[in-house]
């Protein structure tokens, strides 16, 4: 019982401090607000300040649970004290009874289920691992920590920073708790707009088909961030909406402060919600026509936008991390990785994109979620754009969506969802009739056990309400046990691998519950490049069973290359490297420590093809074009009269000619037409060769997944790889690397 208290506790210290902060600064800048409007208005603005702050107190490594509840308390106690706790501002016209009837019905019943949900033990599979993974290593670390090897952790945090006082006093339902808070604030924005447009009914409309999508319920009750994002994005659009009341009346500016923050935030919490900016920015240079309006969106998005930016510009040296690799050149991230990663978010196994209507609002199994059987009228929305307040809903939900394609799982709907929803209700009318109707209709199709009956078995959707477990009247270890496989296996590596080490893994665990540093092969360069050796071990298109021979007669020069000259069909074509050796006269010339190494791309890992390892390789780790190379330099002329590669066959389709530097420094062609030979392993492990590596780089503890393609080559015969099985379990292996 005491952690469902304490969970309560945290969420609503932070949630209240999140509309303490806002409401200070809406005072302070002297904006009026109607009081239906204040509270979503100044819980997500407040948000945004307080994200900035809890960034600063991680970034001077005093994340510390006092120092956290002494901040939520002063601003708390601030706001108090000021008066701006107080729910300010006129009352407006009321709402009539029918609508608060209906509202209190349906809005209830979703919210009691959605309560207990995020109430419950966090068993989401995105919020138990990265999302509130790495508020757990804060917290034990007390500050940022410098990750290099989890394209998670490059992400913005905007709401992971929200998560963290949160989570410091409640632990993880807090932070869901916290998420559930954005979930209600923009339901309430939506019917905010309503009142203030005159059309309460369609704001309540609008809300409520946002609020009870089924894909809305399951996401804004789980510690994720995708309806703080739409929160944060309608809230956005609410003042620049108010802004441009008050410049048609006195030119105002102040209104695009709140604006301008909140468009900024959007982008702390999800790069791609930045479409937010480039709606403000198209909103004010549309409506005023000004460098002061536009400069002040600039600067107050710039402040929430920054910080990111600058933190991944010092930790990776690449201001979007994990993206933009080819363009801002890193050791961390590799660009194919990057390219892979990128159509495996756009494509979900969905075989024929024109079936994604239908998969996102009534199948939901392929991409993770449906929006509802309702949303198959979202073309109804087109209809407000003969309204002026349809066009900017739907050019904002346009913006907001664009991005879209970029990963179409449902949940990355949402943050248009708002804006569509509240375009759908206007283009139906004021009659309230049919808008009830609308509602009701809308609430028994998203009804838990209504969903089963025309969606998918496995789309992620909410089940059953959790009373018991939120309440912790089933012990928290034994929910999760029950609930989730995968905290099992978290609680299995926990109990056997020894604080502090690090695991080498192909699948992950939900590492909000484990205390260990999980290195996943595809989420990292340092992590893929060591799979990489293991894949060697036991895939025959990797091993270095392929010597390319550039023989030529004997050329004395201190620097030798292989220049990549020819173009591939296929952008899979990597060029890849075990070992490059230098002849003369047959007798191979000793490498020294002197020799300077290049190579482009990838310049870090040349080091990989001197190294005396048939188990290691230097890779482009991108598609191989004209112009990549390995260069030597010898530091003073050596005769050589063969250069020869130890290389794998999955990279012979790369066309190379070896190269010699003359005394003007030009680039002298040796051999355009190597000769290949085959070359004879059979007195080599690869495999222990490939475990060497991995405890080279201080690693001792692999985890393969059971579904691993490799995982019963590990297994039939651990002790060929230098490996001793430590557990089994739960879809996993855990080895230990004892050669």
């Amino acid at each position: 019982m005491l952690q469902s208290v304490s969970a309560l506790v945290g969420a609503g210290l932070t949630v209240a401090a999140c509309y303490a902060a806002g409401a200070m600064l809406i005072d302070r800048l002297g904006l009026t607000l109607h009081r239906y409007e204040r509270l979503p208005l100044a819980f997500t603005l407040g948000g945004a300040c307080l994200h900035l702050i809890v960034f600063l107190i991680l970034t001077l490594q005093i994340g510390y649970r006092p120092v956290f509840v002494a901040l939520l308390l002063s601003v708390i106690g601030s706001a108090m004290a000021t008066g701006s706790w107080n729910l300010r501002g006129e009352a407006g016209k009321p709402l009539g009874q029918n609508l608060k009837r209906i509202c209190i019905v349906l809005f209830g019943a979703f919210s009691i289920q959605y309560f207990f949900h995020a109430w419950a033990p966090e068993i989401s599979p995105d919020g138990a691992s990265y999302h509130l993974g790495y508020v757990a290593a804060y917290m034990r670390a007390h500050g940022f920590e410098r990750i290099t090897t989890d394209m998670y952790a490059a992400l913005s945090q905007g709401l992971e920073m929200l998560f963290m006082p949160a989570f410091a006093i409640g632990q993880h339902s807090a932070a869901a708790l916290v998420h559930l808070a954005f979930t209600v604030a923009l339901a309430l924005a939506m019917l905010a707009y309503g009142r203030r447009v005159g059309k309460p009914w369609i704001g309540a409309a609008a809300a409520f088909l946002a609020y009870a999508s089924p894909v809305v319920g399951i996401d804004g009750s789980s510690a994720y961030n995708d309806l703080g994002v739409a929160a944060v994005a309608f809230s956005a659009f609410y003042w620049l909406e108010i802004w441009r009341e008050r410049w048609d009346a006195n030119r105002d500016c102040i209104a695009l402060i709140p604006a301008g923050l909140l468009a900024g935030y959007c982008y702390a919490i999800k790069y791609t919600a930045f479409a937010m900016v480039l709606f403000a920015l198209g909103v004010v240079l549309l409506k005023a026509r000004r460098i002061r309006p536009l400069a002040t969106i600039v600067l107050f998005s710039s402040l929430m936008i920054a910080p990111w930016i600058l933190k991944n510009w010092i930790i990776v040296k690449n201001p979007i991390a994990p993206f933009g690799n080819t363009t801002f050149r890193n050791p961390y991230f590799h660009p194919f990785e990057e390219m892979d990663y990128s159509a495996v978010m756009r494509d979900y196994g969905v075989k024929d994109k024109r079936t994604l209507p239908l998969e996102v609002t009534i199948r939901g199994g392929l991409t993770e979620g449906l929006l509802g059987l309702t949303f198959l009228l979202a073309p109804l929305a087109l209809l407000a754009l003969r309204f002026p307040a349809g066009r900017r809903l739907l050019a904002a939900g346009l913006l907001m969506g664009l991005p879209y394609y970029a990963n179409i799982g449902t949940r990355f709907l949402i943050p248009p969802l708002p804006f569509v929803s509240m375009a759908m209700a206007m283009a139906i009318g004021t009659w309230p009739v049919a808008l009830a109707a609308l509602m009701l209709v809308h609430a028994f199709f998203s009804w838990p056990t209504e969903i089963p009956h025309y969606a998918n078995q496995y789309a992620w959707r909410l089940e059953n309400v959790p009373v018991l477990g939120a309440l912790r009247l089933i012990p928290q270890d034994r929910f999760l046990r029950d609930h989730s496989q995968a905290y099992s296996a978290a609680r299995m590596v926990e109990a056997v691998v020894p604080k502090g080490e690090r695991i080498l893994a192909t699948d992950g665990v939900p590492y909000a519950y484990c205390s260990r540093q999980f290195l996943i092969g595809f989420q990292a360069a340092f992590n893929q490049t060591l799979v990489d050796f293991l894949n060697i071990g036991w895939v025959p298109d990797f091993q270095p069973t392929v010597i390319e021979s550039f023989k030529f007669p004997e050329h004395t020069a201190r620097r030798f290359r292989l220049l990549q000259t020819g173009k591939v069909d296929f952008k899979e074509v990597q060029w890849s490297v075990h070992e490059m050796r230098f002849y003369h006269q047959g007798v191979e010339i000793p490498r020294q420590s002197d020799w300077r190494l290049r190579a482009w791309p990838n310049p870090w890992d040349v080091r990989y093809a001197f190294d005396n390892s048939l188990s290691t390789r230097w890779r482009t780790w991108e598609t191989v074009k004209p112009g990549d190379f390995i260069d030597v330099d010898f530091g003073k002329g050596e005769a050589v009269d063969e250069i020869r590669l130890d290389t794998s066959p999955d990279c012979t389709a790369s066309k190379l000619q070896a190269e010699a530097m003359d005394a003007s420094g030009k680039w002298v062609v040796l051999n355009q037409k190597p000769t290949y030979a085959a070359s004879d392993l059979r007195n080599y492990s690869l495999r222990r060769a490939a475990t060497y590596e991995m405890q080279a780089h201080g690693l001792h503890y692999l985890v393969i997944g059971d579904g691993y393609p490799g995982a019963p080559d590990f297994g039939d015969d651990p002790e060929a790889w230098g490996l001793t099985m430590v557990k089994s379990g739960y879809g996993l292996k855990i080895y230990k690397v004892t050669q």
